[in-house]
């Protein structure tokens, strides 16, 4: 007598939603997959789970996937709902191409999309075409690496319920392709990042538009324009999170910020290529009076930075002292400060 027969009466009495739900701490998709083949009575639970978010799977076993979808039951692939392939070490035939824009156009239930390709797939050609503009589904999750032009701002025109959206971009010097967004696209859009995309670009997307998440890259070819197309969006913007490519001092960056988002709730700035000292830490603290409203406080630099660490308490308190609506402050050393109960700044 099998474990399945033995345990069938138990397992079919328990609701399918506490199943279902304790079926998801199993890895994915190496403890799920072997379920399919040893407790029977579990197969549409576990097939649910499995197919409803398909993601972190090497390119051979997406495009195993991806053949599989397209030979499956309709009923099985209404299961997808998020779907992530990475494709960014590989490089793409033409063949792979147009079996994603084919499974893309049978998945009706699709709400979350994540697909990245290599530079140099995006050196050589236009991939946007492989986002099918007649499709059923609505995504509210969109993110992709392939380069910005007219079939992908055709797409996302196409895709009217996208509240978060990712576009890496590439670097200018790969790609001059134009990009419009007309002002009825991207209605709801919430949350917006990015990483090579120019200030234009950046306009192109959020003005006019609903988003309080921006995530983006500072240049120093472009000085701080990107921070004043910010303050286009039809509201503002609450959470903020910037990547310093090149050198620029918290005391210059916070007047920018504090001049055109006041209102920013929260603020996270990793610097790659710089590191501070404690006098120049201390000496940005009078300019976060001009946030009325922030609360997180990120300010992380990869260099090393030329103070001790338990100087890192005087700048948490000195930087509350200019901004008392601060709860959690990061510095460059790493640690998280916050308000004690007792008064002055603790960390983890």
């Amino acid at each position: 007598m099998t474990w399945d027969v033995v345990h069938r009466g138990s397992l079919t009495s328990l609701p399918s939603e506490l199943i279902e739900h304790t079926l998801t701490f199993l890895p994915w998709p190496g403890d799920l997959y072997p379920l399919l083949f040893t407790i029977k009575c579990l197969n549409p639970i576990v097939e649910r789970v499995l197919y409803q978010n398909i993601g972190d799977l090497s390119a051979p076993r997406a495009v195993r996937l991806l053949l599989s979808l397209v030979n499956a039951p309709p009923a099985r692939r209404e299961l997808v709902k998020a779907l992530a392939l990475d494709f960014s070490n590989n490089r793409l035939l033409f063949a792979l191409e147009r079996l994603i824009y084919k499974v893309l156009r049978l998945l009706p239930r699709l709400r979350a999309l994540s697909v990245e390709v290599s530079i140099h797939e995006n050196r050589h050609r236009r991939l946007a075409w492989i986002f099918p503009l007649d499709t059923s589904f609505r995504l509210r999750s969109f993110a992709t690496s392939i380069r910005l032009d007219l079939d992908l701002a055709a797409f996302l025109e196409s895709q009217p319920e996208i509240r978060d959206l990712a576009l890496r971009g590439i670097p200018p010097a790969y790609s001059s392709d134009p990009f419009t967004l007309p002002a009825s696209a991207l209605p709801h859009l919430e949350n917006f990042r990015s990483v090579h995309v120019d200030p234009d670009i950046l306009g192109e997307v959020i003005a006019t538009r609903p988003v309080e998440g921006i995530s983006l890259s500072l240049f120093s070819e472009h000085g701080y324009r990107a921070l004043e197309v910010l303050a286009r969006t039809s509201t503002p913007v609450r959470r903020l999170t910037i990547l310093i490519v090149d050198a620029s001092a918290p005391n210059e960056l916070f007047s920018e910020l504090a001049a055109r988002l006041p209102h920013l709730e929260a603020l996270h700035i990793v610097a790659l290529v710089q590191k501070y000292d404690l006098e120049t830490l201390l000496a940005s603290a009078p300019l976060l009076e001009g946030f009325v409203g922030l609360r997180y406080l990120t300010f992380m630099a990869s260099g090393e930075s030329c103070y001790e660490i338990d100087d890192e308490a005087t700048v948490a308190e000195r930087w509350a002292n200019a901004c008392p609506t601060l709860t959690t402050i990061i510095l460059p050393k790493g640690r998280v400060w916050f308000a004690g109960r007792t008064g002055g700044w603790v960390h983890l």
